[in-house]
């Protein structure tokens, strides 16, 4: 370890020679970006598998038991010191810098497709979307027992399309 780490600090002074045979075996001469690096590729593997970037906070790779949940919280908590090219990165995935507000989003693109298709917002307590499998029974459910609570923009989108906050009126 010590020796790696002297190796790490004195790169520059380093004969070119040495540095070329540390190169070809794989030498990882910044820790941090090649952890970064890692992370970002699970990332993408979970896209490439999932369709999305909306990892759970306590998930791990299934085969590896690598930390994406903690990989993914961490970047969340660090936007606002990222290096710009690496955001940019995260932005090109589709990467969810707010995850409640894309779950908020998601369920209304629910109701509006609901409305469309019904022609109604009056979205009954157990109604799963068939061909998502989106619980838009939930999502209303809590929409109408937060109300009062809700941001008033989301207030004012929902009542544009129409929803019905008491079930039973």
């Amino acid at each position: 370890g010590n020796w790696v780490h002297t190796q790490r600090n004195y790169k520059d002074q380093l004969p070119l020679e040495r540095r070329q045979r540390l190169d070809v075996l794989g030498f990882v001469w910044n820790v941090a970006e090649a952890q970064w690096e890692d992370g970002f590729s699970y990332l993408q593997r979970f896209h490439q598998r999932e369709g999305h970037c909306r990892v759970p906070g306590d998930y791990r790779d299934p085969t590896t038991g690598y930390r994406l949940g903690v990989w993914v919280s961490g970047q969340r908590q660090n936007k606002a010191t990222l290096l710009p090219e690496r955001r940019a990165r995260l932005d090109a995935l589709g990467f969810v810098w707010d995850p409640f507000v894309a779950q908020w989003e998601e369920g209304f693109r629910g109701l509006e497709l609901f409305r469309q298709r019904e022609g109604h917002c009056c979205v009954p307590a157990t109604y799963c979307d068939p061909t998502t499998s989106y619980r838009l029974g939930q999502w209303v459910g809590v929409q109408r027992r937060t109300k009062d609570a809700m941001l008033p923009a989301r207030r004012a989108r929902l009542d544009a399309l129409g929803f019905v906050w008491d079930a039973l009126a």
